[in-house]
């Protein structure tokens, strides 16, 4: 266990250390405040909370998702993460995800300005610059970039229906509408698909 969290359960357990800490705590504080040039300003606690109103929120948050075995199966962080109890989800700012697939040592990275987590179905839905990057066994970077996309965390799955473009060291194709499996490494691009190979061509560092 924490031993942060030792030490406040500790505190909360006896009235008389919860006494002696709070005296402490206003000393500290009466002195920093003798100490420094500048006034105190208080806390904007509306100006934190955000116009949006959540019910709750968290700053450079983490949430990540476990398999029924209890294997890590994706992480997603963001900067802030707020949530909304009415609507069973939670919007994420600037939103990165790592996800774990079988027999992969390198996760799939996703990337997007901003995501909604849908917590009663496991759904995150990325929008504005939306990047997909895979690392394959043989060393070749495949990045996807589009505008929009969901993850389907439980069907492990992605899929959109805007314009898609899939670029390697190699080749670049675009397509409108795609669907992936991750665990099976399969992508499935949906209609007007183009493409361009341009085998002399070398890898970007």
């Amino acid at each position: 266990m924490n031993r942060n969290l030792v030490s406040t359960m500790m505190l909360a357990n006896h009235p008389l250390l919860r006494g002696v800490a709070l005296a402490c705590t206003v000393v500290a504080l009466i002195a920093l405040m003798w100490q420094s040039d500048e006034p105190v300003q208080p806390i904007d606690a509306a100006a934190l909370r955000g116009q949006s109103e959540p019910d709750g929120f968290v700053v450079n948050g983490r949430y990540l998702s476990f398999d029924d075995t209890g294997k890590l199966t994706a992480r997603f962080e963001s900067p802030r993460i707020e949530q909304f109890e009415a609507d069973n989800l939670a919007t994420m700012e600037s939103p990165r995800a790592q996800l774990f697939t079988e027999g992969e040592t390198e996760p799939w990275r996703l990337s997007a300005n901003s995501g909604v987590l849908q917590d009663n179905n496991d759904l995150l839905e990325l929008e504005g610059n939306v990047h997909v990057i895979r690392n394959t066994e043989g060393g070749r970077q495949v990045t996807l970039t589009t505008t929009r996309l969901t993850l389907d965390n439980g069907s492990r799955t992605v899929f959109t229906d805007a314009p898609v473009e899939l670029t390697d060291a190699f080749s670049v194709t675009r397509a409108i509408g795609m669907k992936g499996w991750l665990d099976d490494r399969i992508l499935e691009l949906d209609s007007q698909v183009e493409g361009r190979y341009e085998p002399g061509q070398q890898a970007k560092p």
